[in-house]
Order: C-alpha cells, then structure tokens, then sequence
C-alpha cells in the first residue's frame, strides 16, 4: 500500500452528517407559509412621496420640452403629454406597492426578507453567516422614524440583507437580537468543530 493510499484510508468519512438527520420534504415549511411581518406603515408612505416628487418633476421637464420645442402638431403633443402623465402615474402607483410587500422573519436560525411586486425575492441570511449588523438612516428617514438595518455575511462586502422601513426601536432590538444569536450559533458551532478534533 502506497502512501498516498493509506492517508486516504486514515481520513474521516467526510460524506456522513454529525447533525442529525436530513429533512423529507413534507417536513419541510413552505415559503408561502412563512410567517412574515410587515414593515413600517410609514414606509409606503414615504416611497410614495419620493416616488411622486421625482416622477413629476420628470414629467413636468419633458412635457415642457414637447410643449414647447418640439415642432409637432397641437393633438401629437397633447397625446404624448397625456402618455407621459399616465407613465408617472404608473410608475409612482407600482412603487408604492412594492413598498407594501417588504417583510421580514425572524426564525430560529435564520433572518428573511421577502419583497417584489411582479417578481418575489426571498432572501435567507443564516446566523451562522452573519458577521456584522448596520443600521442606517437618511434624512427623509428621520423623519418618519425609520431605519434601514443592513446585515452583512462572511466573505461579502456587501449588504446582504438590506432591511429597510423599520421603526427605529424595533431595529435596535432586532439589531441586538441578531448580533447575540450570531454570537450563539458561531460560539456552538466552534464548540462541534473542537470536539470533533478532539476525538
């Protein structure tokens, strides 16, 4: 027997799991019965705000531009300005429903957010992952008493869960609650990893 051979023979069987046995799919929760909660109500409110002084300030810029320097009949323009009323509209109306479908779960291993009007983004940030939790807030976020809260994971320097309309007490908390079960999770996991050395 070679060398090679008997330092493979000498490895632990790395295709066994030590942490229990492996979930059937009946057991496991569906995503459409997560039970998520809501985000500020000011939250909405404030990307309509937003939404409906940037967008009609857009509008109103390129409707002067047709009303007045392009050379096209008085019905094109008055079709084309109603076009682009109606655009803005649009657009401010679909921002303000997509602020209302932003939520978040907090579970007993992991953090969720949920959003997306047309196109659902569900994204899972294990405790285990999570290295540092940021809270941010804008100028318009002050005043409505909201807060951004920003959950970074090892390797990324990214946000990989950014968080936003929470009423600043709740962020605080759920900041801290994430910070201690990062802690928990990375401290007994560490615990595992030194036991499985040992023996």
């Amino acid at each position: 027997m070679n060398d090679i051979e008997h330092q493979h023979q000498s490895l632990p069987n790395t295709d066994i799991y030590q942490y229990g046995e492996p979930l059937q799919a009946q057991q496991l929760t569906p995503m459409t019965e997560l039970v998520l909660t809501h985000i500020d109500d000011n939250y909405p409110k404030l990307q309509l705000y937003v939404a409906g002084v940037v967008y009609s300030l857009i509008a109103t810029i390129i409707c002067l531009f047709i009303g007045f320097i392009t050379p096209l009949s008085i019905t094109a323009k008055l079709l084309l300005i109603v076009f682009i009323l109606i655009v803005a509209v649009l657009i401010i109306r679909l921002t303000y429903l997509k602020a209302l479908t932003v939520c978040y779960g907090v579970f007993k291993d992991e953090l969720i957010m949920r959003q997306g009007l047309f196109w659902m983004s569900t994204t899972a940030l294990p405790y285990t992952r999570l290295q540092h939790v940021n809270l941010s807030q804008g100028p318009l976020e002050r005043q409505y008493q909201l807060v951004t809260l920003k959950c970074f994971s090892a390797g990324s320097g990214e946000a990989e869960i950014n968080l936003p309309g929470l009423n600043a007490d709740t962020a605080e908390h759920l900041r801290q609650h994430l910070l201690y079960q990062a802690a928990e999770n990375q401290s007994s996991e560490h615990k595992v990893i030194t036991a499985s050395l040992d023996s």
